[in-house]
């Protein structure tokens, strides 16, 4: 698949999150989240599409306001990695700001799996097709 149509479709998974869409990323593909690598509460991978709306309510259950914002978007092959900046203020009212790297892995032109890294070195280093 060429990039430009892997950068879009992981656009879109992006505002389905922070648009708290579940079905929107489910409807892309996106079988997989993996949070095994976050350090925040909410940890472990997340799969089908009752993991997936689990997923997107667990993270939204610890914030009023949460936003995923994009630095960059790379390209390796099946992979798109996106180092990440999330704003967001926690239900007590704190404003929240973290940086990590997601990782998307493609299957069948779909973006199957988002793995988090809490470095784009991290995420650079797993995108490697098997």
């Amino acid at each position: 698949m060429a990039p430009e149509p892997q950068i879009e479709l992981v656009r879109r998974a992006i505002d389905a999150f922070n648009g708290r869409d579940a079905q929107a990323l489910i409807d892309l593909g996106v079988l997989v989240y993996d949070w095994s690598g976050s350090i925040a509460p909410y940890q472990g991978t997340y799969r089908g599409a009752a993991g997936i709306r689990e997923f997107v309510d667990d993270q939204w259950g610890m914030f009023q306001d949460l936003k995923v914002e994009p630095e960059e978007f790379l390209t390796r092959g099946r992979h798109v990695i996106v180092p990440i900046t999330v704003h967001g203020r926690a239900r007590d009212g704190l404003p929240v700001k973290a940086t990590a790297a997601q990782l998307y892995t493609f299957e069948g032109g779909r973006p199957a799996r988002i793995t988090l890294f809490q470095t784009r070195e991290d995420a650079l280093a797993a995108a490697v097709d098997e």
